[in-house]
């Protein structure tokens, strides 16, 4: 990490965390409930969800890598898993045997933590939130599914945040190296632009990596999740805009279908909400009826 606990940029973003994610608490309550969704516009959405999923594993297993550009599928192990993510992308894009696909994606999941190591498994951890919730709300037998149902998106959110806060503290705040080549590569420090001259590309990356923590744990207890979601979904927008307008366009076109899964996601969490499971605000109240009341 490029600061001490008590730089001037760590006690700003530590005051701006805790002013936010306590915003977000007090908030939640005050924000309307909408109305529950037709049981058919849920199906429709849940599509939506295996429609990005299945194609973004089927542009990775094209390009030999898993998941992301950086996991290469190496040896006979790497060629099994482009194998099993071709066969969860079919399963996915047909809507057939969703059962079967979930639990391939679990083992792919795991064969990347074996392979990769458990940092690189906390990264993609939303690929496992997606197999839970696909998971949950398909579940057999049919008679346990209404009551797991109710967890399918607590289960999304909060592994997505965990996957959010992950690729902060890795890629940004613990390990900014990287970050730092990348932002001087495609000239994406725009504070500069802005007439910040002293605005460097290690201050840069950092405030991003913050940012992306502080998403994720809004996301993990569950407070004002359409807000937050639309949030990240705008700087991922940006990003990928980015690409196309510094003439990247393979580059653009690698990262719109890597993101895929997480737009879906976002899509899910801006129409159902948190989920009324497994939300801190469930601890001290009786939280109103929201659009993850599956019936």
């Amino acid at each position: 990490m490029p600061f001490g606990l008590f730089d001037t940029p760590v006690l700003i973003w530590l005051g701006i965390a805790v002013l936010l994610i306590g915003s977000s608490i007090v908030l939640d309550s005050r924000f309307p409930v909408l109305p529950n969704l037709e049981k058919t516009r849920q199906e429709y959405l849940m599509y939506l969800l295996k429609l990005c999923t299945g194609l973004s594993l089927l542009m990775s297993a094209y390009n030999d890598v898993i998941f992301a550009p950086h996991l290469m599928a190496e040896n006979g192990l790497g060629n099994i898993f482009l194998l099993v993510e071709v066969v969860i992308g079919i399963l996915l894009i047909l809507n057939f045997h969703i059962f079967a696909a979930t639990i391939l994606l679990f083992l792919l999941c795991l064969g990347v933590a074996f392979t990769f190591g458990a940092l690189v498994a906390l990264e993609y951890l939303n690929m496992t939130g997606i197999a839970c919730c696909l998971l949950l709300f398909n579940f057999h037998p049919e008679k346990y599914r209404v009551h797991l149902k109710a967890y399918s998106i607590a289960s999304l959110r909060i592994l997505t945040g965990i996957a959010l806060v992950s690729l902060g503290l890795s890629e940004k705040l613990l390990n900014p190296d990287l970050g730092e080549f990348f932002v001087a590569q495609y000239q994406w420090n725009f504070m500069l632009n802005l007439g910040f001259t002293d605005f460097s590309n290690e201050l840069f990356v950092f405030c991003a990596g913050m940012m992306e923590v502080i998403f994720g744990i809004i996301l993990i207890i569950g407070t004002t999740t359409r807000v937050n979601i639309l949030v990240v979904s705008a700087f991922m927008f940006t990003s990928n805009i980015t690409f196309f307008a510094s003439g990247n366009y393979s580059e653009a076109l690698l990262e719109i279908f890597g993101h895929l899964p997480f737009i879906a996601t976002a899509m899910i969490l801006i129409f159902f909400g948190s989920g009324n499971k497994l939300k801190i605000t469930s601890l001290w109240k009786h939280q109103p009826a929201d659009l993850t009341k599956f019936e």
